[in-house]
């Protein structure tokens, strides 16, 4: 069985770390984001197609660098093209029922659970639902049973017809690629699905957790979530100072050494020196240095970052290699070199 997985778009929301990679290649836990999906996937899934346009070459060197046990094939798009666009660029590598994938999203969705739902329902499509408390964020279904009669985009809360939203995973049969135009940009939500609705379009709820990882507190809800899920990893080659602690769950890799207070649900990539601070709700990226009695909380920090002594970081994304200057504060918003 073939998947394609939708790794296109620049990541915009997570700049500045998406200046430097494709936001597939984003750690989370320690662990690129493409991984998190690919690992996730059945073992009747033996060919990816992974549909991407920016930073392609990096994806190319990631794929030819390790063995995934089934093929990965990097197609390039020449410019982006929606959802729908990006699954109807690769109809001629397609054949039979296939999977799509948000290149975006984690979950506990057991992919075999929704094939099997997909042919028992017997349409030409079948949607992951998943249950939000607020579904104004998100594009919700209409539904009667399990079938699908219409999709709704963002409504008001008191408006929306459920709180069933798209989870963003697929199974597809190749008569939905007849609904869309080659070369043309298109929305499977908003553009294709409203024109097979009659041929057969399904939901298929699952329970467990889901988010996706498009904005700084998405990424860093990913984290808890998976936290949460996999409990505490810290690396024996970590090393702890006499004074440090840290509260789980939290993720600490190889190389990192730490003198201060992490956690909960912190993340510390390798080789990362922590000096007596305070690290919470954080992920930090490879090589970060940080000065005694520094403070982050709710922030993503880059590749190399150095953050001075009694320095406080708040809420915000930092660049790879910024300094942070000793006492500095920085409340919000993006950091750049």
């Amino acid at each position: 069985m073939q998947a394609v997985i939708l790794a296109g778009g620049l990541g915009t929301r997570l700049r500045p770390l998406t200046y430097a990679r494709p936001k597939a290649l984003l750690p989370l836990l320690n662990k690129p984001l493409i991984l998190h999906l690919l690992d996730h996937l059945p073992a009747s899934v033996d060919h990816v197609l992974l549909a991407a346009n920016y930073k392609v070459d990096q994806l190319r060197d990631f794929v030819r660098a390790r063995d995934f046990g089934r093929t990965v094939t990097i197609v390039q798009e020449k410019k982006a093209l929606g959802t729908g666009g990006a699954i109807k660029n690769l109809e001629d590598q397609l054949s039979g029922t296939f999977l799509a994938f948000n290149g975006d999203i984690v979950s506990s969705l057991a992919v075999g659970d929704l094939v099997a739902a997909h042919r028992r329902f017997g349409g030409v499509a079948t949607v992951a639902l998943w249950e939000v408390d607020d579904p104004s964020g998100f594009g919700v279904v209409a539904m009667k049973d399990d079938r699908i009669t219409r999709f709704v985009e963002k409504p008001a809360k008191e408006e929306a017809p459920s709180k069933f939203a798209n989870a963003g995973a697929y199974v597809l049969e190749p008569e939905v690629l007849a609904a869309m135009k080659p070369g043309a940009e298109a929305s499977l939500e908003r553009d294709v699905f409203p024109k097979v609705v009659r041929q057969g379009l399904f939901g298929f709820r699952f329970s467990g957790y889901w988010s996706d990882v498009g904005t700084r507190e998405n990424f860093l809800n990913a984290t808890r979530i998976l936290l949460r899920e996999q409990g505490t990893d810290v690396s024996l080659r970590a090393s702890f100072g006499a004074n440090a602690t840290y509260v789980k769950p939290v993720a600490v890799a190889a190389g990192t050494v730490v003198h201060g207070k992490i956690g909960p649900f912190v993340v510390l990539g390798r080789d990362c020196a922590i000096g007596g601070a305070r690290v919470r709700d954080s992920v930090l990226f490879d090589r970060v240095v940080v000065g005694d009695g520094a403070e982050i909380t709710g922030s993503l920090v880059g590749d190399g970052c150095r953050i001075g002594v009694r320095a406080k970081i708040e809420d915000a994304i930092l660049e790879d290699g910024v300094v942070v200057r000793a006492e500095e504060k920085v409340d919000g918003g993006t950091v750049r070199r």
